[in-house]
């Protein structure tokens, strides 16, 4: 099996061939962990592998958290989300899997995320939101799992005016691989170019793959690397012996920079899953460092500790979400919601 996999040497001479230059580097596992488990909004569980006390978010810049909800299975009338809350200083992706949920507030916009969608959403100056489970799965209860990922903004950045962005399931662009797919939501993996653009340049991938899977995804040398399981196990080839190279479900891998914020050149991630692994799903998460201080609690993230004193004060007096946050894009749900249809593809 290992013999199928394009040695980086061979990508490098295609590149020179075609008058290309390009410095391509494996990359290492520097840690895997695993995700805890904790409480959050109005009393749901998710897996979050970062931020934790393996993985602080210096060390996965831009990055600041992963939460994984669910699969949670709930009864009629006992579905719960995450009411009323504020956010300053950085931006959301939301990736709903399984489920319906409604994203409304304070300026009355509202929105609603089915299987396979996404929103972006730029909190900046401020905004006071609430997500939660659509008044059919409130009602109905049933299947929900998604992901949230928190990501940082730069200093100049940090008080833009806030606005939303839905991507509904079909604008996302998917590479057929052999033996595997790859959802490419933001930034640019396997040739394609996700919709989902973040102040921060990012790449947010999906893939799912069959047992005997190889992958190999190139990406630029300054990039932080991460690597969340969610379903099945994985392999990292040609690893150090004092490294572990498997990561299985609820697993976090981060890899190493292998160079600086200046440097031009790509890295590759190889990935492979295991014949006795079973259908196994991932995603990608990879960014351009910031290097900027960082000043966090709770739902606010600024660069210094007087910022963020004044957030809270801003929230605590009223002073907050004064600029209405607009959508850019919204999806067009009109239909009833039907969990035998509207499954993730």
């Amino acid at each position: 099996m290992l013999k199928k996999i394009i040695c980086c040497g061979l990508l490098l001479l295609i590149k020179e061939i075609k008058g290309i230059e390009m410095d391509c580097r494996q990359r290492i596992v520097s840690t895997i962990v695993r995700a805890h488990r904790q409480l959050e909004g109005g009393g749901f569980e998710v897996r979050r592998p970062f931020p934790s006390n393996n993985v602080l978010g210096e060390q996965f810049d831009p990055f600041l958290l992963l939460d994984h909800l669910g699969p949670i299975e709930a009864k009629p009338g006992e579905a719960v989300g995450a009411p009323w809350h504020p956010h300053r200083g950085f931006q959301t992706i939301s990736y709903l899997l399984e489920g319906e949920l409604v994203h409304k507030d304070s300026a009355g916009n509202t929105g609603t995320l089915r299987p396979g969608d996404f929103q972006l959403m730029t909190a900046g100056a401020g905004v006071i939101h609430d997500e939660s489970p659509s008044d059919y799965v409130k009602q109905h209860g049933g299947r929900s799992e998604g992901f949230q990922i928190w990501v940082n903004l730069r200093k100049v950045d940090k008080m833009i005016e806030p606005y939303y962005q839905d991507f509904a399931a079909d604008s996302i662009p998917i590479y057929q691989g052999e033996r595997f797919i790859a959802k490419i939501a933001a930034g640019t993996g396997f040739d394609l170019t996700g919709p989902v653009e973040t102040k921060t340049p990012i790449q947010f991938i999906d893939v799912h793959a069959e047992p005997d899977a190889i992958i190999e995804h190139s990406l630029p040398m300054a990039f932080s690397l991460g690597i969340y399981v969610y379903r099945g196990s994985i392999i990292f080839p040609n690893q150090p012996s004092n490294r572990n190279s498997k990561a299985n479900e609820g697993d976090f891998a981060v890899l190493e920079n292998v160079a600086d914020d200046s440097s031009t050149g790509t890295s590759l991630a190889r990935i492979i899953v295991p014949e006795h692994a079973g259908p196994t799903k991932f995603l990608i998460l990879a960014g351009i460092p910031l290097r900027e201080s960082i000043a966090r609690a709770g739902p606010f993230v600024m660069n210094t500790q007087a910022e963020l004193r004044q957030a809270f004060l801003d929230y605590q007096s009223g002073n907050f979400a004064k600029i209405p946050a607009t959508f850019k894009s919204k999806t067009r749900h009109t239909d009833k919601f039907d969990p035998t249809k509207h499954k993730l593809v």
